[in-house]
């Protein structure tokens, strides 16, 4: 099943990661200058938002099979672990390329990978350790990698010393699946999930601030602060920023279905105003991948001597790609193509399932009644969506 306020705030991230990779630099400070930095960490964390919500969603939503369901429980798992790899093969073979962005499909494996054994855990438990590892995980990595210094291992770089250690992505996963769980068909929970992202974001930011970041594009950092300052301030910056990414997750769901209390009308005209987006954000790995390709192919030296990617043409190209094609691609044939052949490979797609999200039997697929009650989508405006849920951006 898929919630289009999801798919939509996947689309966004997209659209910040171009800004984040292909932007070019503004000198001079001004609110141009910090409008620019803005997308750079949230987009990324934004997708693991995203990526939590989907996974919560692909494992049976508010109703995951039980403990004496452990044929189902065997098969979910063993579909997320051949993800998992082809998401860790695909990031490896893309930072082959040269590519000068760090990408970060291969962690998304790895994080998935460490979500087999606890995606069916209680919601309380999933919220509760998530929140405790956000706490902690992002300052006491950066506490490591300082004293560790440069990786030496894939090891290091994937857990400790690299752009975005996997804990941290595994923390906000966790969120994501105990959100799902609580039922994204009730106020209360896109409510309270949404409001207390806005708390998360002002005392995060607003604390990250304080001990010497800049609550825009940088934490503290060891060497300017103390290094037990530097790891309370990252982990502070990442916690304000998650929960900025939660808020505007809720506040797209809300805007796209009934669970506001807005009409099904409206919320249909919403959905469609931002089908586009939303098409983008149904297809995550399909677009990023390409996304990646376009930005090795127009590398080039600056007169400087150093190779770029940088440039406006790069991000405007992108966006209104990104926000054509999948559209197009959308409607006419469904599912996205990585995203298809990753389904077909982990068996979640099947052979005559190529048609997406085309009424079947005056039907949609994917949408089905369970049990005579809608799923954790109730209220939600799909679309044309396919039948399966995307659960990384890559």
């Amino acid at each position: 099943m898929r919630i289009a306020g999801i798919d939509i705030a996947r689309g966004l991230a997209l659209l910040g990661m171009f800004v984040a990779h292909a932007a070019p630099p503004i000198g001079g400070g001004g609110i141009a200058a910090t409008l620019i930095e803005v997308p750079d960490e949230r987009s990324r964390l934004l997708f693991a938002v995203t990526a939590g919500l989907g996974l919560g969603l692909l494992t049976g939503g508010i109703r995951p099979p039980g403990p004496a369901d452990r044929d189902a429980r065997q098969v979910l798992r063993r579909q997320i672990a051949i993800r998992a790899v082809c998401l860790l093969v695909l990031g490896i073979a893309l930072q082959a390329t040269g590519v000068l962005v760090y990408v970060i499909l291969d962690e998304y494996g790895i994080a998935f990978l460490l979500m087999l054994p606890i995606v069916y855990a209680s919601a309380r438990w999933l919220l509760a350790a998530g929140v405790a590892l956000l706490v902690l995980a992002p300052g006491a990595m950066a506490a490591l990698a300082t004293v560790l210094g440069r990786p030496t291992t894939p090891l290091d770089e994937w857990f400790v010393t690299g752009a975005y250690p996997v804990l941290t992505w595994v923390a906000v996963i966790m969120i994501g699946v105990g959100v799902v769980r609580l039922d994204l068909a009730r106020r209360a929970v896109v409510a309270t999930a949404g409001g207390l992202g806005l708390v998360a974001m002002v005392a995060g930011l607003g604390l990250s601030i304080a001990l010497g970041g800049d609550g825009i594009a940088a934490e503290p950092r060891a060497g300017e602060v103390p290094l037990t300052i530097a790891a309370v301030g990252t982990s502070a910056f990442t916690v304000g920023n998650v929960g900025f990414d939660i808020a505007l997750t809720m506040l797209c769901v809300a805007l796209t279905s009934t669970v506001a209390g807005l009409s099904r009308r409206t919320a249909r005209r919403v959905a469609a105003v931002l089908s586009p987006v939303g098409a983008a954000g149904a297809m995550p790995l399909s677009v990023y991948t390409v996304h990646l390709l376009v930005l090795l192919a127009v590398t080039h030296q600056t007169p400087g001597g150093y190779p770029t990617d940088d440039g406006w043409p790069v991000v405007i190209g992108l966006a209104i790609g990104a926000l054509t094609v999948p559209w197009l691609w959308r409607r006419y044939f469904g599912r996205g193509p990585l995203e298809y052949l990753i389904g077909r490979l982990s068996g979640r797609v099947p052979r005559a399932g190529r048609d997406g999200g085309r009424r079947n039997g005056g039907r949609r697929a994917g949408g089905q009644r369970n049990g005579g009650r809608r799923g954790p989508d109730q209220g939600a405006v799909t679309g044309n969506p396919p039948p399966t849920t995307t659960v990384a951006p890559g």
